[in-house]
């Protein structure tokens, strides 16, 4: 039997309501709606950017040889990892985050945009620069995309940042979209489509998406319609407020929930994207997990209080200290994790090599147009991961 695209809604607004039940229950922590990328930007909000506001001189020049996958970074503005030390040849698009917009449309802060010495250093590589527009806030957004004067206003401010930025297309991260604003995200995705061709010849158009779309706001169709890939951010499966577990976990099931998955992930992409496939969309994959606090060393665990974040660097860090005890391999979800005792007992969850690759080379099996990162930086100065993993990942194009 085919599943039309309400009853999905229903469904997956039952799972969440569930969900948020056993979840206000707990004695813990509530429900943490705020998104990885949200989370983030708010840790940085202050933090101010060390590179220089100056606009960018150097033309994309083309690779020798296109990637058959696309390879998408975010590099945000609080970044402490400088130009020169990314690993351009891992990627093909680099994503600046973010400048911010409010309901009307006008930006409220461009954290630095334009650098010009990031748009200069990845074209010299032959890598792409788009510039990343948030809003995380469900009102503003329901404002924002309801109002045709407005999505116009916005549409205008990118395309003014995106050429006098040099850059090469934009990346669209709006969460928190309501439902009733669905159809309205695809008018501002078609608009800002013809609006971006009409001033670059061939502009990078990508939205960010959510592992599972709880609300049923994102039209996986339409939305592939009128942009290059939708980034699926598969990240977040447990999460800070949550209690310990994997945050990218490969396969949902066994110990953790039936939707807990890039697995589940994938099977829904591939069903609603339909006519489209799943060459239309982007895994991202973090370079981070959490450090929870938690009653033992179970798995699964109780956390006790909320999870801090850990980066992948910070991760190995822990692991080559020797204080953190030794690297577990969860089976079920392949991911690794540490477990320690320092006055309570700790569970950190974290991607690495083995895992990323894991779930790139299940991308590929699935037939996904590529893979990304959340975020460029977390991997401190050892940018090996990622050129390892584009090396290994190479074999399958």
């Amino acid at each position: 039997m085919v599943m039309t695209k309400s009853a999905r809604t229903v469904i997956v607004v039952a799972a969440a309501l569930a969900a948020w039940l056993l979840l206000s229950i707990r004695s813990v922590s509530a429900y943490d709606p705020i998104s990885a990328h949200q989370y983030f930007l708010e840790m940085n909000r202050y933090a101010v950017p060390s590179f220089k506001t100056v606009s960018p001189t150097i033309p994309l020049n083309e690779k020798a040889k296109a990637s058959v996958y696309e390879k998408f970074g975010f590099y945000p503005y609080w970044c402490s990892t400088p130009v020169s030390g990314l690993p351009y040849s891992a990627l093909t698009t680099i994503a600046f985050f973010s400048i911010e917009i409010n309901q009307y449309g006008n930006i409220t802060n461009l954290h630095g945009w334009p650098n010009g010495s990031l748009v200069d250093t990845a074209h010299s590589h032959g890598v792409r620069v788009v510039i990343t527009i948030t809003n995380f806030n469900s009102s503003q957004l329901q404002t924002l995309l309801g109002s045709a004067s407005n999505r116009a206003n916005a549409i205008d401010n990118i395309v003014d940042q995106v050429t006098n930025g040099g850059a090469d297309g934009v990346s669209i991260d709006f969460e928190g979209v309501p439902n009733s604003a669905k159809a309205n995200l695809v008018a501002f995705m078609a608009e800002l489509k013809t609006a971006l061709e009409s001033v670059l010849d061939d502009p990078h158009i990508t939205i960010c998406t959510p592992a599972i779309d709880w609300q049923g706001s994102y039209d996986y169709d339409q939305l592939a319609a009128n942009s290059d890939y939708l980034f699926i951010m598969a990240y977040d499966y447990h999460y800070s407020g949550g209690d310990p577990g994997p945050n990218a976990p490969l396969y949902a099931g066994g110990i953790w929930p039936a939707w807990c998955g890039i697995d589940y992930t994938l099977n829904d992409y591939q069903t609603y994207i339909a006519p489209y496939t799943l060459k239309k969309v982007i895994l991202g994959l973090p370079l981070y997990g959490f450090d929870w606090p938690t009653t033992s060393s179970a798995i699964p665990g109780t956390a006790t209080g909320a999870g801090s974040t850990v980066t992948t660097a910070e991760a190995l860090d822990m692991l080559h200290s020797g204080s953190y005890g030794a690297r577990h391999w969860d089976t079920y979800s392949k991911t690794p994790y540490l477990e320690y005792y320092s006055s309570e007992w700790h569970q950190a969850w974290y991607p690495d090599l083995i895992s990323s690759l894991m779930a790139i080379l299940y991308g590929q099996s699935r037939g996904v147009g590529g893979w990304g990162w959340w975020a460029l930086g977390y991997l401190g100065d050892d940018k090996n991961i990622l050129n390892e993993l584009n090396r290994r990942a190479d074999f399958n194009e």
